[in-house]
């Protein structure tokens, strides 16, 4: 968890209560275990933010949260900033009842001003568990639907009771971004975002910069969680491409979110990657609404 902000041993339950009764899947981790989980995550991510530590930050991070976070790193030293340690607080813990792999849990915390809405993973029998995503909702998280021991309900990503299915809101929240397709609920992350980068292109352009943009579903699987009204709350993530052609050298910089991405100046042309976690909420009948997102430039080339 490491931020520049500009703009959980599983314990196996009886699978049946009496003959003939079906059986209930076990919860991914216990409810204390997953406690010791998010501490631990704390304490390491600390310590490896603290020295930019790629190796240690790869202990309890993976994916797209593991790329952003070192893309971080080098922003951070290119900037010179230096490092404030991280504390959770007032966590609420989301854990589904699974049978196979990956399992994983999530988190809704706080660090200082901060929401945090964390989704770790466990990818075989014994293996480390890693956080996988980290996106800051917007607002506060609620109607996610609990069973009579306090545990949630993975939503698998071909369900059929929300439309667009979880596997599949990457996608069309790509094309709104890119084309300006509706299919998601009109807001900052989506039609306003959309709006928002063709005015940039063509201030750009008046500049002598051409940008083309590109959004597409990355792939990383989604992860979703069953909320009190039938829909979901899912975790996804969007992979974005830009390209700049510069009528001349000199008219785009290689600071703020790129810095430490490119080597040298800008000349002729540059080509970016970003990646952007999102949280949307997903209802059983309407558009999907996004409620949190945490975004970072992750390659730059330039020549």
């Amino acid at each position: 968890m490491l931020r520049h902000l500009t703009a959980l041993t599983v314990v196996l339950l009886p699978l049946a209560a009496c003959a003939g009764s079906p059986a209930v899947a076990a919860p991914a981790v216990a409810k204390d275990r997953a406690a010791q989980l998010l501490a631990h995550y704390q304490s390491v991510n600390n310590r490896a933010n603290g020295s930019s530590d790629d190796r240690l930050l790869a202990t309890v991070e993976t994916g797209a949260q593991l790329d952003m976070d070192r893309a971080e790193y080098r922003r951070r030293a290119a900037a010179k900033e230096k490092y404030a340690p991280f504390v959770y607080s007032a966590p609420a813990y989301y854990i589904p009842r699974e049978t196979g792999f990956p399992k994983w849990f999530a988190v809704v915390a706080t660090a200082g001003r901060t929401r945090h809405a964390l989704v770790f993973t466990q990818e075989r029998p014994g293996g480390p568990w890693l956080l996988t995503a980290d996106p800051f909702p917007a607002e506060t998280i609620t109607g996610v639907a609990l069973d009579k021991d306090g545990y949630a309900t993975a939503v698998a990503p071909d369900d059929g009771k929300t439309a667009p299915a979880p596997g599949k809101i990457a996608a069309v929240h790509a094309a709104t971004l890119t084309r300006g397709t509706s299919g998601m609920a009109p807001g900052p992350y989506t039609n306003q975002a959309h709006d928002a980068l063709v005015k940039a292109e063509a201030a750009l352009k008046r500049r002598g910069v051409t940008l083309t943009s590109d959004f597409r579903p990355d792939r990383q699987q989604a992860f979703a969680l069953r909320t009190t009204d039938g829909g979901a709350l899912v975790w996804y993530v969007v992979r974005q491409s830009e390209s700049y052609d510069l009528a001349k050298p000199g008219l785009i910089g290689n600071g703020g979110d790129l810095a430490g991405l490119i080597n040298g100046k800008v000349r002729r042309h540059l080509d970016t990657t970003a990646l952007t976690q999102y949280l949307a909420v997903v209802p059983p009948q309407g558009a999907a609404k996004v409620v949190g997102s945490y975004r970072k430039a992750i390659q730059a080339t330039a020549s």
